[in-house]
């Protein structure tokens, strides 16, 4: 029965309203042994959906279920930034970003709306790759290398929001700028930064946004 709904929630984010409903629906089955009589209840939603490792019957939350399956969109997009449907959202809601980045659009549909709705949740589990540098930003992007990972933490002066990485790099000694680092960047980030790789490549490689899990 859970998985009748999978299509749905791989593309529309539910109302917790429907989630909700979803979930009575699997648990008056499970526990009703003459439907639609509501049969007693043994144990909490939340328990029965604990896993079986821990001795529970491994159900799912239905809301958790549907931003997963909806972060899994939103990484295709990030993976395969050619596909058909990735050069049409594109086009239409982050042409000159990316779908990791909040981008304000006018009458997004619902679609987008849903996958949208699974960004931080993505972002708990990814970093951005430095290569270059050129399209990292140093406030925005999630490229420190902490858990989960995160946009530097900026000091004053105020950074500028284009900011990228490559800017704080000194590309005649092949390595950060610590000067520029101590200037924009809280001390406590640089031992972060400082093992972080990075290399020049090709201006083809420099157009490109990677992402790790």
């Amino acid at each position: 029965m859970l998985a009748l709904p999978t299509y749905g929630i791989s593309t529309f984010l539910l109302p917790l309203e429907i989630c909700e409903n979803l979930a009575s629906a699997i648990a008056q089955f499970w526990w009703s042994s003459d439907p639609p009589k509501r049969g007693i209840h043994w144990a909490k939603w939340e328990k029965v959906c604990l896993p079986r490792k821990e001795g529970e019957i491994g159900f799912r939350m239905i809301h958790e279920v549907n931003l997963a399956l909806l972060a899994k969109q939103l990484w295709r997009l990030v993976q395969f930034p050619n596909s058909l449907v990735a050069r049409v959202l594109r086009g239409r809601y982050y042409r000159l970003s990316s779908p990791l980045r909040v981008n304000s659009a006018s009458r997004p549909s619902y679609v987008w709306t849903s996958i949208s709705a699974a960004r931080k949740l993505l972002l708990l589990g990814i970093r951005q790759k430095i290569h270059s540098g050129y399209e990292v930003k140093v406030g925005e992007d999630p490229w420190i290398p902490t858990t989960p990972a995160r946009p530097a933490i900026p000091v004053a002066p105020v950074m500028h929001p284009n900011m990228r990485v490559i800017d704080l790099i000194n590309h005649a000694a092949k390595d950060w700028d610590v000067g520029l680092l101590e200037n924009y960047v809280n001390l406590d980030d640089i031992p972060l930064i400082r093992i972080v790789n990075w290399s020049c490549g090709s201006n083809k490689e420099l157009r490109k946004t990677q992402y790790e899990m």
